[in-house]
């Protein structure tokens, strides 16, 4: 299953954006995963809203250097039971614009 997204810099040091499908279509919040102990942790969690409104942790992001030097997200989050990966690369902002990444898989 292909999902895309899109996650922009907030003031707080969290991504604000959203994850979505054919199936799902969810807004999110990436915080700093305050848990995180060894460097296998993930950088970020990934947070979502049940339909009724309930905070529920559905993945987590880890900040990577590609090969070339350029930032990107690793993400794997869980979907109905099924764990979906992808990475989210930095897109080119205008000066003073928030940093942005497309999350493609």
């Amino acid at each position: 299953m292909s999902i895309t997204g899109q996650f922009t810099r907030t003031d707080d040091d969290c991504y604000a954006g959203f994850i979505g499908s054919l199936t799902f279509d969810v807004d999110v919040t990436l915080a700093p995963n305050e848990y995180k102990s060894q460097d296998k942790h993930p950088d970020f969690a990934i947070w979502s809203k049940t339909p009724r409104g309930r905070s529920i942790r559905i993945g987590g992001a880890w900040e990577q250097i590609s090969k070339a030097g350029n930032r990107y997200l690793s993400v794997s989050i869980d979907v109905n039971g099924q764990a979906m990966r992808g990475n989210a690369v930095k897109r080119d902002t205008a000066e003073g614009e928030p940093e942005t990444f497309e999350l493609l898989s």
